[in-house]
Order: structure tokens, then sequence, then C-alpha cells
């Protein structure tokens, strides 16, 4: 069986499920879409009998926003997010900024209440690695975020949540990260693409095919510069141009189709 990569438009937010060759459904994020309304929590319940696994890149509410929802029709038998974060170390830095959301508040509970055993490893047949800093190197939430590496065949993808460039550096210490970089065909921006997500220095140990953003129409100050990931990547023929970024503002719901050799195909609509 393929690994099938769907990576919704849920606007600002992050939302992202990979169906596994063995069946099993993971998703990283579960923002939702507040002008059409669709929620990962639907999707799921509607099309699939279970969530194995969810995985909270960075605790902002717009990457966790329909966990309630999560959690009423489809609670996930394993849950991940940074494993250096207690939920009561979330909701204490939280109230420094307003405090949390539902969301997040949910995250918070799942990590010191419901989530407490050990984590059981399951084959997915898929390389599978997650990088994270902990409350030692940084405090603040993007730099916290979990990256993770979806490997299959010569294929790899990196989803990299809200990483900024000082904890892109510091990534760049670890050679099993730059491994799984060297290996990377499809890249997702981080921080939705704004320039603070981006750092030059990755693209001197990789040239991706595609780079890939989830975002929406200029909201935030930050949007306005972008950053120039056009001119790392080499684009992806598709019937009318050579496409280089896809956005899910511009292209709706991408779908990658990564067969076991690594042959890939990816759908936007």
């Amino acid at each position: 069986m393929p690994m099938t990569i769907h990576i919704f438009d849920v606007e600002h937010g992050n939302c992202i499920a990979i169906e596994t060759p063995t069946g099993h459904l993971l998703m990283i994020d579960c923002g939702h879409n507040s002008s059409t309304n669709w929620r990962p929590s639907d999707w799921v319940s509607n099309n699939f009998q279970n969530l194995d696994v969810l995985n909270i890149s960075n605790v902002d509410e717009d990457h966790a926003s329909d966990l309630l929802n999560i959690s009423k029709k489809c609670q996930p038998k394993r849950f991940q997010t940074n494993w250096n974060l207690t939920g009561k170390w979330i909701l204490d830095q939280k109230k420094k900024t307003g405090g949390a959301g539902p969301g997040i508040t949910e995250v918070a509970r799942y990590i010191d209440e419901v989530y407490t055993g050990t984590p059981t490893t399951i084959n997915y047949g898929i390389i599978r690695e997650k990088f994270c800093h902990d409350t030692n190197t940084f405090v603040d939430f993007n730099n916290l975020s979990v990256v993770t590496f979806l490997g299959l065949g010569n294929f790899g993808i990196l989803l990299t949540g809200d990483i900024e460039k000082s904890g892109w550096d510091e990534f760049l210490k670890d050679q099993n990260f730059v491994k799984c970089l060297k290996q990377t065909k499809v890249f997702m921006a981080s921080h939705h693409g704004r320039q603070n997500g981006y750092n030059e220095n990755l693209f001197k140990h990789f040239t991706p095919n595609l780079i890939i953003k989830s975002d929406k129409s200029i909201q935030h100050k930050t949007q306005i510069i972008g950053a120039p990931y056009e001119s790392h990547a080499t684009g992806i023929q598709f019937p009318n141009n050579l496409r280089k970024v896809l956005t899910t503002r511009n292209d709706g719901k991408i779908t990658i189709v990564v067969e076991d050799d690594g042959r890939y195909m990816v759908y936007i609509q």
C-alpha cells in the first residue's frame, strides 16, 4: 500500500493526515477552517474507523483548535507533542500572554491526565523521526515545535511546525536531523511561510523538489515580506506549469501519494 499525505486548507492553522502503508491513520495538528467550517474531527469520523496517533507540533491554538471535537468524535489511541513539556508548564506560560484557548487547554489535559503512560512503538511501514528542543534551550512555543520527518523508499517530507531561525540552527547540530534533511523531497515551510520561520542554512544541506505553505490571505505584518523559498526548490511539473511552491491559500487541499519505492504524485484541488 502507498503512503497518502493529506495537507488540509485550515487557513493560518495546520492539519495534516497520513494514511500509512499498514493502514493506520496518523494526524499532525488539528486546526480547522473557520471560513468553511471544515473540521478534522468530521473528516476522521466520516472516513475512518480510528485515529491511531495525533501529534500536536506546536502548542498554539491554530494547531489544536478542533481538539475538543476530536476528543468527542474520534479520540486518538496515542497522543504526542514535545515530550519535554508538561501540561502545567504550558498553561503557566500561556497565562503570561492572556491564557490558553480551549484546544491548548485540552492539550494540557491530554499530557497530564489522559496520555501519561509510556508510548508504545508501532511499525507504520514508514520511517518516522521526530525532533524537538527542551525548555533549557528555548522557552518560546514556536521553537519548541516538534519537527517530523516521514520517509518511504527514497521519498522524504519534513513537517516543520512553527520553528524559527534560531531553532533551525540548533537542529543543524544534530547529525540525525541533517541525515533526514538530506533525504527530504517535500518541505513544509515553517510558521505558515513567514520570514521568521525561514533559515537559508537549511538549504545548504538539501534541495527539495517542492515547498508547501499552510496559510491564508495576508493577516499579519510578518507575512508581507515573503521568504525566498522558491529559489531553493527544483519544482514539480504540473499539466500547465512548473510549480516550486504550493499554498493551501491558492491551491486548496494538497494530497501526496507515495509508492513504496519513493515515487510520488502531488494532487491539488
